[in-house]
Protein backbone atom coordinates (compact mmCIF):
# COMPACT_ATOMS: atom_id res chain seq x y z
CA UNK A 1 0.00 0.00 0.00
CA UNK A 2 1.53 3.52 -1.14
CA UNK A 3 1.81 6.33 1.69
CA UNK A 4 -1.09 7.74 3.53
CA UNK A 5 -2.18 11.38 3.17
CA UNK A 6 0.17 12.77 6.10
CA UNK A 7 2.95 11.24 4.51
CA UNK A 8 1.65 11.99 0.53
CA UNK A 9 1.26 16.10 2.38
CA UNK A 10 5.02 16.03 3.96
CA UNK A 11 6.58 15.40 -0.04
CA UNK A 12 4.00 17.79 -1.01
CA UNK A 13 5.55 20.48 1.34
CA UNK A 14 8.41 20.69 -0.74
CA UNK A 15 6.41 22.31 -3.79
CA UNK A 16 7.84 25.52 -3.53
CA UNK A 17 11.23 24.28 -4.57
CA UNK A 18 10.19 22.87 -7.50
CA UNK A 19 9.89 26.33 -9.11
CA UNK A 20 13.83 26.95 -7.57
CA UNK A 21 15.00 23.83 -9.00
CA UNK A 22 13.80 24.63 -12.52
CA UNK A 23 15.45 28.29 -12.54
CA UNK A 24 18.57 26.82 -11.43
CA UNK A 25 18.55 23.92 -13.65
CA UNK A 26 20.77 25.64 -16.65
CA UNK A 27 23.90 26.40 -14.30
CA UNK A 28 26.69 24.56 -12.93
CA UNK A 29 26.62 22.92 -10.75
CA UNK A 30 23.19 22.42 -10.76
CA UNK A 31 23.25 21.82 -14.00
CA UNK A 32 25.28 18.55 -13.51
CA UNK A 33 23.60 17.75 -9.76
CA UNK A 34 19.70 17.41 -11.34
CA UNK A 35 20.62 15.61 -14.71
CA UNK A 36 20.21 12.33 -12.76
CA UNK A 37 16.43 13.69 -12.26
CA UNK A 38 15.09 14.87 -15.15
CA UNK A 39 16.53 12.28 -18.28
CA UNK A 40 14.28 10.15 -19.98
CA UNK A 41 13.98 6.93 -17.84
CA UNK A 42 12.96 9.24 -14.72
CA UNK A 43 10.70 12.33 -16.41
CA UNK A 44 9.06 12.14 -20.07
CA UNK A 45 5.25 13.67 -20.77
CA UNK A 46 3.43 13.94 -24.12
CA UNK A 47 0.89 16.50 -24.95
CA UNK A 48 -2.46 15.88 -26.63
CA UNK A 49 -5.18 19.12 -27.71
CA UNK A 50 -8.55 18.79 -26.10
CA UNK A 51 -10.39 22.13 -26.38
CA UNK A 52 -14.28 21.29 -28.27
CA UNK A 53 -14.23 24.36 -29.99
CA UNK A 54 -10.53 23.59 -32.25
CA UNK A 55 -12.37 22.83 -35.55
CA UNK A 56 -10.86 19.17 -36.91
CA UNK A 57 -10.35 18.23 -40.34
CA UNK A 58 -12.68 15.06 -40.67
CA UNK A 59 -10.19 13.07 -41.85
CA UNK A 60 -8.36 13.81 -38.25
CA UNK A 61 -9.20 11.41 -34.90
CA UNK A 62 -10.16 13.73 -31.73
CA UNK A 63 -7.26 13.42 -29.00
CA UNK A 64 -9.74 11.94 -26.87
CA UNK A 65 -10.31 8.66 -28.99
CA UNK A 66 -6.48 8.18 -28.13
CA UNK A 67 -6.70 8.73 -23.93
CA UNK A 68 -9.86 6.40 -24.55
CA UNK A 69 -7.50 3.63 -25.37
CA UNK A 70 -5.24 4.14 -23.13
CA UNK A 71 -8.09 4.80 -20.39
CA UNK A 72 -9.48 1.09 -21.92
CA UNK A 73 -6.31 -0.52 -21.60
CA UNK A 74 -5.53 -0.24 -18.16
CA UNK A 75 -7.16 -2.59 -15.23
CA UNK A 76 -6.66 -0.14 -12.97
CA UNK A 77 -7.66 3.45 -13.09
CA UNK A 78 -6.90 5.57 -9.98
CA UNK A 79 -8.35 9.04 -9.61
CA UNK A 80 -7.00 11.48 -7.18
CA UNK A 81 -9.46 13.76 -5.21
CA UNK A 82 -8.11 17.04 -6.25
CA UNK A 83 -5.37 18.35 -8.43
CA UNK A 84 -2.47 18.35 -6.94
CA UNK A 85 -0.88 21.48 -8.89
CA UNK A 86 -3.95 23.61 -8.62
CA UNK A 87 -4.28 22.71 -4.87
CA UNK A 88 -0.33 23.55 -3.95
CA UNK A 89 -0.21 27.18 -6.06
CA UNK A 90 -3.86 27.83 -4.80
CA UNK A 91 -5.42 27.96 -8.20
CA UNK A 92 -8.73 30.56 -8.60
CA UNK A 93 -8.90 29.76 -12.41
CA UNK A 94 -9.79 26.33 -12.69
CA UNK A 95 -11.59 23.85 -10.07
CA UNK A 96 -9.91 22.02 -8.02
CA UNK A 97 -11.49 18.77 -8.74
CA UNK A 98 -11.56 16.44 -10.14
CA UNK A 99 -7.39 15.75 -10.25
CA UNK A 100 -5.48 13.53 -11.83
CA UNK A 101 -5.76 10.05 -13.06
CA UNK A 102 -3.11 7.35 -12.45
CA UNK A 103 -2.95 4.08 -14.70
CA UNK A 104 -0.74 0.94 -14.55
CA UNK A 105 0.10 -1.67 -12.20
CA UNK A 106 1.59 0.94 -9.42
CA UNK A 107 -1.70 3.02 -9.63
CA UNK A 108 -3.51 -0.11 -7.60
CA UNK A 109 -1.31 0.28 -4.66
CA UNK A 110 -2.22 4.70 -4.15
CA UNK A 111 -3.44 4.50 -1.04
CA UNK A 112 -7.59 5.07 -1.08
CA UNK A 113 -7.01 7.91 1.11
CA UNK A 114 -6.19 9.58 -1.44
CA UNK A 115 -8.79 9.27 -4.30
CA UNK A 116 -10.86 6.00 -5.84
CA UNK A 117 -10.85 4.27 -8.57
CA UNK A 118 -12.84 4.85 -11.74
CA UNK A 119 -14.56 3.75 -14.86
CA UNK A 120 -13.58 3.63 -17.82
CA UNK A 121 -16.68 5.89 -18.21
CA UNK A 122 -15.69 7.68 -15.52
CA UNK A 123 -12.35 9.39 -16.84
CA UNK A 124 -13.87 9.90 -20.52
CA UNK A 125 -16.36 12.07 -18.89
CA UNK A 126 -12.80 14.10 -16.73
CA UNK A 127 -11.50 14.02 -20.68
CA UNK A 128 -14.50 16.17 -22.39
CA UNK A 129 -14.71 18.29 -19.42
CA UNK A 130 -11.41 18.88 -19.74
CA UNK A 131 -12.24 20.06 -23.46
CA UNK A 132 -14.77 21.82 -22.71
CA UNK A 133 -12.61 24.35 -20.02
CA UNK A 134 -9.65 23.87 -23.09
CA UNK A 135 -7.51 22.28 -20.77
CA UNK A 136 -5.04 20.00 -22.72
CA UNK A 137 -4.19 16.76 -21.82
CA UNK A 138 -0.75 15.47 -20.70
CA UNK A 139 0.44 11.67 -19.96
CA UNK A 140 3.38 11.50 -18.32
CA UNK A 141 5.80 9.05 -16.58
CA UNK A 142 6.93 10.67 -13.56
CA UNK A 143 9.13 9.85 -10.62
CA UNK A 144 8.01 12.14 -8.00
CA UNK A 145 4.40 11.01 -8.18
CA UNK A 146 5.24 7.75 -8.32
CA UNK A 147 7.85 8.48 -4.89
CA UNK A 148 5.60 10.95 -3.19
CA UNK A 149 3.05 8.56 -3.04
CA UNK A 150 4.89 5.65 -2.18
CA UNK A 151 4.87 3.41 -5.25
CA UNK A 152 8.07 3.89 -6.74
CA UNK A 153 8.76 -0.04 -7.02
CA UNK A 154 5.79 -0.17 -9.97
CA UNK A 155 7.59 2.79 -11.31
CA UNK A 156 7.52 1.42 -14.57
CA UNK A 157 4.60 0.30 -14.97
CA UNK A 158 2.88 3.99 -13.42
CA UNK A 159 1.48 6.58 -15.93
CA UNK A 160 -0.55 9.50 -15.15
CA UNK A 161 -2.98 11.56 -17.40
CA UNK A 162 -3.73 15.36 -15.94
CA UNK A 163 -5.28 18.20 -17.44
CA UNK A 164 -3.66 20.86 -15.59
CA UNK A 165 -3.69 24.66 -16.34
CA UNK A 166 -1.24 27.28 -17.51
CA UNK A 167 -1.08 28.64 -14.17
CA UNK A 168 -0.23 25.94 -11.68
CA UNK A 169 1.34 22.64 -13.87
CA UNK A 170 4.05 21.31 -12.11
CA UNK A 171 5.43 20.74 -15.85
CA UNK A 172 4.95 24.08 -17.16
CA UNK A 173 4.79 26.62 -15.16
CA UNK A 174 8.60 28.02 -15.26
CA UNK A 175 9.43 26.75 -18.43
CA UNK A 176 11.34 29.69 -20.16
CA UNK A 177 13.40 29.87 -17.40
CA UNK A 178 14.52 26.16 -16.80
CA UNK A 179 17.45 23.89 -18.56
CA UNK A 180 17.96 22.17 -21.57
CA UNK A 181 17.02 18.67 -19.95
CA UNK A 182 12.96 19.67 -18.62
CA UNK A 183 13.01 20.95 -22.61
CA UNK A 184 14.05 17.41 -23.67
CA UNK A 185 11.22 15.52 -21.14
CA UNK A 186 8.49 17.57 -22.52
CA UNK A 187 7.92 15.71 -25.89
CA UNK A 188 5.96 16.18 -29.53
CA UNK A 189 4.16 13.50 -30.69
CA UNK A 190 4.38 12.55 -34.26
CA UNK A 191 1.21 13.16 -35.92
CA UNK A 192 0.43 16.21 -34.94
CA UNK A 193 0.58 18.97 -36.89
CA UNK A 194 -0.56 22.55 -36.19
CA UNK A 195 -0.83 25.28 -39.50
CA UNK A 196 -1.01 29.45 -38.86
CA UNK A 197 -3.95 30.26 -40.90
CA UNK A 198 -4.60 33.01 -42.88
CA UNK A 199 -7.26 34.33 -40.56
CA UNK A 200 -3.88 35.35 -38.55
CA UNK A 201 -3.65 39.13 -37.44
CA UNK A 202 -0.52 38.93 -36.09
CA UNK A 203 -2.23 39.85 -32.50
CA UNK A 204 0.37 37.72 -30.07
CA UNK A 205 -1.72 36.28 -27.92
CA UNK A 206 -0.67 32.71 -28.76
CA UNK A 207 2.85 33.84 -28.54
CA UNK A 208 2.26 35.03 -25.06
CA UNK A 209 0.40 32.16 -24.21
CA UNK A 210 3.36 29.32 -25.12
CA UNK A 211 5.00 28.02 -22.43
CA UNK A 212 7.60 26.76 -24.80
CA UNK A 213 8.60 30.45 -26.12
CA UNK A 214 7.63 28.23 -29.42
CA UNK A 215 5.43 31.20 -31.54
CA UNK A 216 6.46 34.70 -32.47
CA UNK A 217 4.89 36.86 -34.69
CA UNK A 218 6.88 38.03 -38.11
CA UNK A 219 6.23 40.10 -40.64
CA UNK A 220 2.29 40.00 -38.57
CA UNK A 221 1.80 36.57 -38.63
CA UNK A 222 2.24 34.04 -35.84
CA UNK A 223 5.14 31.73 -36.38
CA UNK A 224 5.89 28.39 -34.57
CA UNK A 225 9.49 27.17 -34.45
CA UNK A 226 8.89 22.96 -34.50
CA UNK A 227 12.23 22.82 -32.53
CA UNK A 228 10.11 23.90 -29.33
CA UNK A 229 7.26 23.45 -30.03
CA UNK A 230 5.38 20.31 -28.17
CA UNK A 231 2.28 20.10 -29.97
CA UNK A 232 0.21 20.90 -26.65
CA UNK A 233 -2.75 23.05 -29.05
CA UNK A 234 -2.83 25.88 -26.14
CA UNK A 235 -2.38 28.58 -29.26
CA UNK A 236 -5.37 27.50 -30.96
CA UNK A 237 -7.67 27.32 -27.79
CA UNK A 238 -6.69 30.93 -27.07
CA UNK A 239 -6.45 32.77 -30.48
CA UNK A 240 -9.41 35.13 -30.49
CA UNK A 241 -9.73 34.33 -34.59
CA UNK A 242 -9.44 30.72 -34.67
CA UNK A 243 -6.37 31.10 -36.73
CA UNK A 244 -4.65 28.32 -35.52
CA UNK A 245 -5.27 24.52 -37.11
CA UNK A 246 -4.40 21.35 -35.77
CA UNK A 247 -4.85 17.86 -37.25
CA UNK A 248 -3.57 14.54 -35.84
CA UNK A 249 -3.46 11.75 -38.44
CA UNK A 250 -3.34 8.92 -38.39
CA UNK A 251 -4.36 7.46 -34.96
CA UNK A 252 -2.33 5.07 -34.80
CA UNK A 253 0.42 6.62 -35.38
CA UNK A 254 -0.12 9.45 -32.77
CA UNK A 255 -0.82 6.60 -30.72
CA UNK A 256 2.25 4.41 -31.23
CA UNK A 257 4.11 7.70 -30.31
CA UNK A 258 2.14 8.41 -26.96
CA UNK A 259 3.54 5.36 -25.64
CA UNK A 260 7.10 5.53 -26.94
CA UNK A 261 7.95 9.05 -25.60
CA UNK A 262 6.08 7.83 -22.17
CA UNK A 263 8.46 5.51 -21.17
CA UNK A 264 6.98 2.50 -24.12
CA UNK A 265 4.80 1.21 -22.02
CA UNK A 266 1.19 0.07 -24.23
CA UNK A 267 0.82 -3.28 -22.20
CA UNK A 268 -0.84 -1.12 -19.23
CA UNK A 269 -2.44 -3.48 -16.86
Amino acid sequence: MGYPRRVVNMFLALWPFTHLVKRLSPYPPFKQLFAPLIGDRMISAAFLPLNEDITLPESTVAPYRLLEELLRKSEVRFRFNHCICRDQENCSSYPHEPGCIFIGEAAAHINPQLGRRISVEEGLEQVRWAARLGLPGMVGHLWMDALSLGVFRKFDNFLVICFCCDCCCLLRTDMLKAGAGFHRAMKRLEGIEIEVTEACTGCGTCARSCFMGAVRVEGGKAVHDESKCKACGRCAVVCPNGAVRLSFDPAEKVLLDLYRKVEGTPNIR
